[in-house]
């Protein structure tokens, strides 16, 4: 009984110690807006582009019992990111898996966000 009692109080801490918040149906529908391209479009003459700088995302597996972090997880944070910026096109320039002091594992994408505007 005391070794049930002990698991419910691990995993409610556990839950509440996950500093990362799940996506929300408006980030979701933000980052719908944003699509991803390839390098070379930005020189497309039919199109101009206005940089709106860097952006990251990520996907953290706090503790042992957090959700295991995924590279989707990460790509859809980062195109959230893009979109609280303004941007409608992503360069992605990295993904890659990782560990640091808060995230026993993650994985982080880099890209650069871009606001595409038809030529008038």
């Amino acid at each position: 009984m005391k070794y049930l009692s002990l698991m419910t109080v691990l995993f409610v801490l556990a839950g509440c110690s996950s500093n990362h918040s799940s996506v929300s149906e408006v980030d979701m529908s933000a980052a719908e807006s944003v699509d991803f391209m390839r390098p070379y479009e930005l020189s497309r003459n039919d199109v101009s582009f206005v940089s709106l700088g860097q952006v990251q995302g990520e996907s953290c597996q706090a503790n042992v019992f957090s959700e295991k972090p995924t590279q989707q997880e990460a790509l859809l944070r980062m195109k959230i990111a893009a979109a609280k910026l303004g941007a409608n096109r992503l360069i992605l320039r990295s993904c890659q898996q990782d560990q640091t002091d808060d995230c026993r594992a993650r994985w982080i994408c880099t890209g650069d966000a871009h606001q595409a505007q038809p030529l008038q």
